[in-house]
This record gives C-alpha cells, sequence and structure tokens, in this order.
C-alpha cells in the first residue's frame, strides 16, 4: 500500500477568488485615478483663472455695471458732442423706460452710493446731470452734488490787485457794456410726475401704512421703497398733495437711513395724501397729524409707509 501524499491533499486555489482580488484592485486604482484628475482639474483652474467674457452686449450687463456705463456713456458725450450717439448707445441698454430717465435714475443711484467721494466721481455725475437736463429730464443727483465752486469773483480780485491805480492825468476809462452771467437753471424738484415711455412697466404698490409717536421726529412722514424682497430702491420720486399743492421727494436721499429711505416733514390741521408713480392702487390719503404720547410726554403723530415694487 503507497503513502498518500499529504500535499496532494491541499485544495487548489479557485479562479473566482482571484477575479474577485484583481476587481477589488482595479476599482481602487480607478477611484484613486478619478480623485488625482478632479484636484489636478482644480489646481489648473484655480491657476488659470475663469475665462474672460467677451463679446457682452450692453444690455447683458449688471445692473450696477449698466449704472457706470451710463455714466461712461455722458463722460464721452462731454468730449464729442454728439447726443444722437449717447441716446444709441442708451437704448442699446434696453432700458424699461425712457434712455433720459434711466440715466437720470442711474446717476442719482451712484450718487448715493459713494460718487460723491471723489472729484472724479462728482465730474461724471455732472456730466451726465448736463446731458439729461439738456433733455428736459430730472433726477435726485442734482440735489445731491455739491454747488459748484465760482473762482471768476477770486479771479477778478486777483486782476483788480494787480492792475496799477489810475493816476488823475489819466483819461476816464471807456465803459464798455456787459452781458449778464449766464444761468443755468435745473430743475431739481419738477411738480408733476410725466409718464415716460416704458414707465407703466416698473410700478409700485402701497405695502403698509402704519403710525407711530416719536418725540424726536414729530410730524413726519417716513416712506420706504423696496423691491420684492424688501431691498432699498434708490431714486424713487414720491409725491405728496395737500390742498392745492403738492411736493416730490425722493428715497435714497439720506444715505445713513438706507436706499429705501425718504421723509416729508407735516404741519398741524394739514390733511396729506402720498403716492407713487405708477401705483395700481390708489394714494395713502387723509394722513394728518395729531396728539400721542409716549411715557406721558406729548409729541405729533407721524407715519410710515412702506411701497413695493411690482
Amino acid at each position: 500500500m503507497r503513502p498518500v501524499n499529504q500535499s496532494n491533499l491541499r485544495p487548489a486555489p479557485r479562479a473566482g477568488a482571484a477575479r474577485a482580488e484583481l476587481g477589488v484592485f482595479s476599482q481602487a486604482a480607478f477611484a484613486i485615478s478619478l480623485i488625482a484628475g478632479l484636484l489636478l482639474g482644480l489646481s489648473i483652474t484655480r491657476l488659470q483663472g475663469p475665462l474672460p467674457v467677451a463679446n457682452a452686449a450692453p444690455w447683458q450687463l449688471r445692473a450696477e455695471d449698466r449704472n457706470h456705463y451710463m455714466i461712461a456713456i455722458a463722460l464721452e458725450h462731454e468730449r464729442s458732442g454728439d447726443t444722437q450717439q449717447a441716446l444709441d448707445k442708451l437704448i442699446a441698454l434696453r432700458p424699461l423706460q425712457d434712455p433720459w430717465d434711466a440715466l437720470a435714475a442711474g446717476a442719482c443711484e451712484l450718487g448715493s452710493r459713494g460718487y460723491l467721494r471723489s472729484p472724479s466721481g462728482i465730474q461724471a455725475l455732472r456730466s451726465a446731470v448736463r446731458l439729461y437736463t439738456a433733455q428736459g429730464r430730472a433726477g435726485c443727483a442734482e440735489q445731491l452734488l455739491p454747488a459748484e465752486a465760482t473762482p471768476m469773483a477770486d479771479a477778478a480780485a486777483e486782476g483788480s490787485a494787480a492792475q496799477p491805480a489810475p493816476s488823475s492825468d489819466d483819461p476816464p476809462p471807456t465803459l464798455l457794456p456787459t452781458k449778464p452771467p449766464l444761468q443755468h437753471t435745473y430743475l431739481a424738484t419738477p411738480t408733476r410726475l410725466t409718464d415716460a415711455p416704458g414707465a407703466e412697466e416698473r410700478s409700485f404698490g402701497l405695502l403698509s401704512l402704519l403710525s407711530f409717536c416719536d418725540l424726536g421726529r414729530p410730524a413726519l412722514i417716513e416712506a420706504h421703497v423696496v423691491d420684492y424682497i424688501g431691498r432699498g430702491i434708490p431714486g424713487q420720486p414720491i409725491r405728496v398733495r395737500w390742498g392745492n399743492q403738492e411736493d416730490l421727494f425722493f428715497s435714497g436721499l439720506k444715505v445713513e437711513l438706507g436706499d429705501s429711505y425718504a421723509d416729508f416733514q407735516m404741519e398741524e390741521a394739514v390733511d396729506y395724501a402720498i403716492e407713487m408713480a405708477g401705483a395700481r392702487d390708489s394714494s395713502a390719503s387723509s394722513l394728518s397729524t395729531g396728539d400721542c404720547y409716549t411715557d406721558n410726554r406729548r409729541g405729533l403723530k407721524s407715519y410710515r409707509v412702506t411701497f413695493v415694487e411690482r
């Protein structure tokens, strides 16, 4: 009887187990390669930066960039004097209102957002104001701009000081007729809201009307103009009427109180009505101040009105 070889009793390795181990290794190698590729792609993207956007049409610019673009058009007009070219470029922005009114609104918004902090920004806003006021438009930028310096008086004083005093032997100088200086009259607060083409596309509605008592701010109409998510909209005209009179005031002029803020001072025993251009509902009327009390201290009632863009 032959002895049994113990080595022949060991089971042979199965081919299926080998293939399974090879599959796990392949999946791990694929995952590592994928992660390495993603990391390499992100690194290249960060080094190269995003691809620049070219050949963008003016109307595709963001709202803030559109305002800067309109100011650039006004500055170009200062040099060229071509009003038709400026109008064509404003139309290319596809504004939702009259192009000149859009320029006035853009100048007002930039003026309330820091353009007045530098001499170049002030000069740029003056260019815009001169352009749209020449077309019979008005905005709030005129009120935001500081008064222009008038060096003519100083120059005249220096010129008179430089000239020698006339002697008694000299003949009297011949007086020449002079013309009165030209005055530029800017319409800062128009008494009527004009219906510009496209103005109906931007309408506002009365969102809330509340009375409050503030001893530090008595008899005040505090108005706010916001969009549908509550962001302030500067440069929007608000009309207030009383008796046979009316007045306009604009949102965003008091920068420290926010883009939406505007106010109007009331008088006692007077009824006021307040509304906005393009409002689809009736105006808030019969706003009149009266007595109110805070901690047993007498004051005058105020109102807080909020208009929302629709």
